[in-house]
């Protein structure tokens, strides 16, 4: 839904599997019968995808669609966020048998491949979130929020860029406490790719490998530190509250703009749907 229109949904879409691919092998520098074994793991994933997941996000729309010229509350866009994400993980669980089979592939040199890639991310996101001082980076907030609003509603006037503005520069987000979350996140998923690679030639080595990745993504969604959950947790509602507040502020017509941005994802998506 970030994208910047509807038909970079279907082109995006298309050659999904040729992009995670080339995301994944930038991470772990896929060897060999990797290659393959994940190009068709992905185009499998991606007809699953289009029969099984497609259907589930066009009646999401609709929901959005009946919403959308009415008032609404933050439960019901925490709702919206909880099916997108309860979705996602959908995806992941549908992944986890070649994901299991993959990682168990993977070589000390490709382990430390994802070490260095997970650095240099981390570089990337501390010059946007942490090097900048608290009013740079709620002007990085608020011009990004910006642009993802004005692709529904088209231009924000005055009030509502004030109650943008308002919403975010109150918001408890801390990008010190986020950073840390995503280095466990990342120590984690190292830790549990080793272990799945040391299990060797167990009988049992693909269930032991899914069951750990199961629990990998477990602690991504809930995090063990009980203070960064129950962070998130607020952070989540707050941004509930904040974009419900806003929407509340639109005008007829940007709701209506709204209505027909979410129609032109749905029709793409019953596009998609009947594509082979």
């Amino acid at each position: 839904m970030t994208l910047s229109g509807c038909s970079t949904i279907k082109v995006v879409y298309n050659n999904s599997d040729d992009l995670i691919y080339w995301w994944l092998d930038g991470y772990a520098d896929l060897q060999g019968e990797q290659k393959q074994f994940t190009r068709d793991a992905l185009t499998d994933l991606q007809r699953w995808h289009r029969q099984q997941q497609l259907p589930e996000y066009v009646a999401l729309l609709k929901r959005m669609q009946a919403m959308s010229p009415n008032n609404i509350t933050p439960t019901q866009v925490c709702a919206v966020t909880e099916d997108m994400k309860t979705s996602f993980i959908g995806v992941l669980q549908r992944i986890e048998p070649a994901s299991a089979q993959l990682s168990s592939q993977l070589s000390a040199d490709q382990l430390r491949s994802v070490r260095q890639r997970f650095d240099k991310t981390n570089k990337t996101w501390k010059e946007d979130w942490l090097d900048p001082n608290a009013e740079e980076r709620l002007r990085y907030r608020t011009k990004q929020a910006t642009h993802r609003l004005e692709d529904f509603y088209g231009r924000l006037d005055k009030p509502q860029r004030e109650a943008l503005h308002q919403w975010l520069s109150t918001s408890i987000f801390d990008p010190a406490f986020s950073y840390a979350e995503r280095e466990r996140r990342q120590a984690d998923t190292l830790q549990t790719l080793q272990r799945i690679a040391q299990e060797g030639n167990a009988a049992n080595k693909q269930d032991q490998a899914q069951a750990l990745l199961r629990g990998l993504v477990d602690r991504s969604f809930n995090s063990p530190n009980e203070r960064y959950r129950a962070y998130n947790r607020e952070l989540w509602n707050e941004n509930c509250a904040g974009f419900a507040k806003l929407h509340n502020s639109t005008t007829p017509a940007q709701r209506q703009r709204m209505v027909e941005a979410l129609r032109g994802y749905e029709q793409d998506f019953k596009t998609l749907m009947a594509q082979k």
